[in-house]
């Protein structure tokens, strides 16, 4: 999925106006790499809160979340929400095919 940016934000020697979020390659193991990168940084943050959610986006693009963290509000806002919407949109069709399985 790519957002485009309201402001474009510099990163490295460049600046982005958006970004690719490749959340459906996401495995097991980068949501727990992502977690342990959060845990470094905020070992008090909640799971599946914001920090948690931008950690994740930040490695489905390949970058550090300091530079999510850097967006606007609403830029930061804009990925936060497709994120979370991603993963509550999958948990709503897992236990819709659990219940069609019972």
């Amino acid at each position: 999925m790519h957002i485009t940016f309201n402001k474009e934000i510099p990163y490295r020697e460049t600046t982005l106006n958006g970004l690719d979020f490749d959340l459906d390659s996401l495995t097991g193991n980068d949501l727990i790499q992502a977690e342990e990168n959060l845990r470094k940084t905020s070992p008090n943050a909640s799971l599946w809160g914001t920090q948690h959610i931008i950690h994740i986006a930040a490695k489905s693009a390949h970058i550090p979340a300091d530079v999510l963290k850097g967006l606007s509000a609403k830029d930061f806002m804009n990925v936060y929400m497709a994120v979370s919407n991603f993963f509550g949109n999958m948990a709503s069709e897992d236990s819709q095919a659990v219940a069609s399985d019972a």
